[in-house]
């Protein structure tokens, strides 16, 4: 018996938000592009901006693994003054009214909490971009639990789960996310991982791979699908 069956139909299903349910790639890299052309001009420094594959390679990186890659070397430890010039053009963009959610999530996770499945989300961000996420995108009202890094008693992806569990009072748990983080935090708790799957990134060992049908996963999951009641 393969570790995802083990763990179906689950209790909770915990998602990675970016890059997993919203589509960060179709505003990130103009939008950190042009932070780090402000950055650069404020601080009367010279900066390569980076190209679309760059940019997208930190998405759901934590701290420092998003900011400095964008940095030149000597001031790489000054990712949190690159992050307080971008972080307000991103919750601006991702607060304007436009949809940015991939295509079916509305109507999966509801559907998720309607056939007695808790939903949880997990973010390696801050609280003013989760904020914003969960407001400008509406995923607060789609699930039940929301953890980033300033969660009480959070410092990783790992702990986030841990908790998620802990008020959910699971016992069968299914991770989903698009990156390496998310697949690590998983094997921590020995959960079945499925992988969104991505051009960024590789995860040969995901117990699934998902292409983002919203009723693919529910059947990958042993869940009631969409539309048959």
């Amino acid at each position: 018996m393969s570790l995802l069956t083990e763990h179906c139909p689950p209790d909770l299903v915990i998602f990675d938000v970016d890059g997993t349910l919203h589509n960060t790639f179709a505003w990130w890299a103009p939008v950190i592009r042009a932070g780090v052309a402000r950055f650069a001009e404020q601080n009367g420094m010279e900066i390569e901006l980076p190209n679309v594959r760059e940019a997208e390679a930190v998405v759901g990186m934590k701290d420092a693994g998003v900011w400095a890659p964008f940095l030149p070397e000597g001031h790489k430890d000054r990712w949190f003054d690159l992050r307080s010039v971008v972080l307000p053009m991103e919750v601006e963009e991702v607060s304007r009214g436009v949809d940015y959610l991939f295509a079916g999530i509305r109507l999966m996770l509801p559907h998720l909490r309607e056939i007695g499945v808790k939903v949880a989300l997990a973010s390696n961000c801050r609280t003013e971009y989760m904020d914003a996420m969960m407001n400008g995108q509406g995923l607060k009202a789609l699930s039940d639990w929301q953890f980033c890094l300033d969660s009480p008693g959070v410092e990783s992806k790992t702990d986030m789960l841990a908790r998620a569990q802990e008020v959910a009072g699971a016992q069968k748990v299914v991770m989903v996310g698009d990156r390496e983080p998310d697949h690590e935090a998983a094997l921590a708790h020995g959960w079945p991982f499925v992988w969104r799957r991505n051009d960024r990134c590789s995860i040969d060992t995901a117990d699934w791979a998902w292409d983002g049908d919203a009723n693919g996963f529910l059947a990958a999951l042993d869940l009631t699908p969409m539309g048959t009641g």
